[in-house]
């Protein structure tokens, strides 16, 4: 079972001989699996040509035919079987952040004002967790659902006792997702960094992803872009 950063949000899971990308910056081969529709989420998927599955409004969104991915039964792609739960994101911005966010803007004007233009046509599909599957081996990508504001209590019982949980903190939510990835008893725990690197071209604050492992499970490792983790058997 090994899992790579691809950098962005792009990560690449490989199980059994068959491999997966989560998200990917750029083209990639095999089956991809979008998790919500962020520009950085996106980019991979608009110039590679292999098997696609992200929630409908995103497919529809990128003219992209594709398995639609919406919470419900369990979908096939290739050699793995999917489960999508959405779940509530953190608020966009809390105050403090939104000041951080304005500065940012004012700073580079260009990038943000083709980031805005992105958020202003993106659908409003939900951001997702998933459940990958293949035989035996359950590998869950809790995305950004684990942050101050949340519950996860509900998807810990879909999801407990998987192989692998990965979790992407967001800035200043480090404690709370090592915190609350407890809930989710897998074997295998990685803290991934998901928004490090849009934040830095933003020139917005990044945290260690390390902090995160105050409160983490024994054991859980973390993942900047670049890195590959070999977790052994699955």
């Amino acid at each position: 079972m090994v899992l790579e950063h691809l950098g962005e949000s792009g990560l690449r899971l490989s199980l059994g001989g068959a491999s997966l990308c989560f998200d990917p910056p750029g083209p990639v081969e095999g089956p991809v699996v979008l998790t919500w529709s962020e520009q950085e989420r996106v980019m991979g998927a608009r110039v590679s040509r292999g098997a696609l599955a992200a929630h409908p409004d995103n497919l529809r969104f990128m003219g992209r035919e594709g398995l639609g991915l919406v919470p419900g039964p369990p979908v096939t792609l290739g050699a793995f079987t999917l489960r999508a739960f959405d779940y509530t994101p953190i608020p966009y911005a809390v105050p403090a952040e939104a000041v951080r966010k304005t500065l940012s803007a004012l700073r580079s004007p260009g990038l943000a004002y083709r980031r805005l233009r992105h958020t202003l046509r993106r659908p409003g599909d939900p951001p997702l967790v998933v459940e990958v599957t293949l035989g035996s081996t359950r590998v869950v990508h809790l995305g950004q659902s684990l942050h101050r504001f949340a519950d996860p209590s509900a998807l810990a019982r879909e999801l407990e006792g998987a192989d692998l949980a990965i979790a992407g903190p967001d800035f200043e939510d480090e404690l709370a997702t090592g915190r609350l990835l407890h809930a989710f008893r897998a074997r295998h725990n990685v803290i991934a960094d998901l928004v490090g690197t849009v934040r830095r071209r933003l020139g917005l604050p990044v945290r260690p992803l390390a902090l995160s492992l105050r409160e983490a499970p024994t054991g859980t490792r973390v993942l900047h872009p670049g890195d590959r983790l070999d977790l052994g058997p699955a």
